[in-house]
């Protein structure tokens, strides 16, 4: 009888479900794609459960996290229903925590479950999702509430940045980006372009519509980056996981093309 007490006690303490259910002391998670599972307590007597989430994010990168309920619901009347995601960044967290986790936030983020790949209710839940870009380094809080009743629930929290890894300009060199937008709604990135010195040489607003492709050059009559430099690009934007194809390309005088890969660090 002591040991069941005991341990009713210590789930008491820890949550039933595991997940934290205060920003003050958030469950740390990776932004690595990664699909976890797990149990999401239900409403009750009026009162809605929140479950709370900390993800480290690097300065220029852009983030995904999603949310949404597994068929293991199949079984029952009722099912989640995810109320809207939230994120603060690392400059919110003091306040935030130190006004009982209502504070306000600085982070600029978009709701991207509407968009393909559609995270649309069903019987088994509503599903979330944001997308948001780190404008500094540091963890990055984000909440989920759910509104219905206990179920299965998964998420994920990945990060949606492409990366470069080389372009030229020296001996008669120019590089090409091209950009594929392969969702339905509109996007919007930046193309930060570094020298091989990792300093920032040009950044670009670069939008595409929904099934739209976008090219961009070191050519003068386009963005005219400084002769006989290199370096790497990455672009952040803020669309869906896998909703941006993209590629690169070297192009010498001599008619030569050169691919240079220009992929989530998840496509290998």
């Amino acid at each position: 009888m002591r040991t069941a007490a005991l341990w009713v006690m210590l789930l008491a303490a820890i949550g039933a479900f595991g997940e934290a259910t205060d920003c003050v002391s958030p469950s740390l998670v990776q932004a690595d794609d990664r699909m976890v599972t797990s149990q999401f307590a239900g409403s009750s007597n009026g009162k809605h459960p929140t479950y709370w989430y900390a993800v480290y994010g690097q300065a220029g990168h852009s983030y995904s996290a999603e949310f949404v309920a597994t068929t293991d619901n199949r079984s029952t009347d009722t099912s989640i229903e995810f109320a809207n995601l939230y994120v603060w960044g690392p400059s919110d967290i003091a306040g935030l925590q130190a006004s009982g986790c209502f504070g306000p936030s600085s982070v600029t983020y978009y709701a991207t479950q509407a968009y393909s790949p559609t995270l649309a209710k069903s019987k088994y839940g509503r599903g979330q999702r944001i997308s948001f870009t780190a404008a500094a380094s540091g963890l990055f809080i984000v909440s989920i509430t759910n509104n219905m009743a206990e179920g299965a629930y998964a998420f994920r929290f990945t990060d949606t940045t492409l990366f470069n890894p080389r372009w030229s300009t020296w001996s008669g060199f120019e590089t090409s980006w091209g950009f594929t937008n392969m969702s339905d709604m509109t996007i919007t990135g930046t193309l930060y372009l570094y020298g091989s010195n990792n300093q920032i040489i040009k950044t670009v607003t670069v939008t595409l519509a929904a099934n739209q492709q976008v090219f961009r050059t070191t050519y003068s009559y386009d963005l005219n980056l400084p002769r006989s430099r290199d370096g790497y690009a990455i672009f952040a934007h803020n669309g869906p996981p896998g909703s941006i194809l993209a590629d690169a390309v070297m192009q010498g005088p001599n008619g030569a093309a050169l691919p240079s890969k220009f992929e989530s660090r998840y496509s290998h």
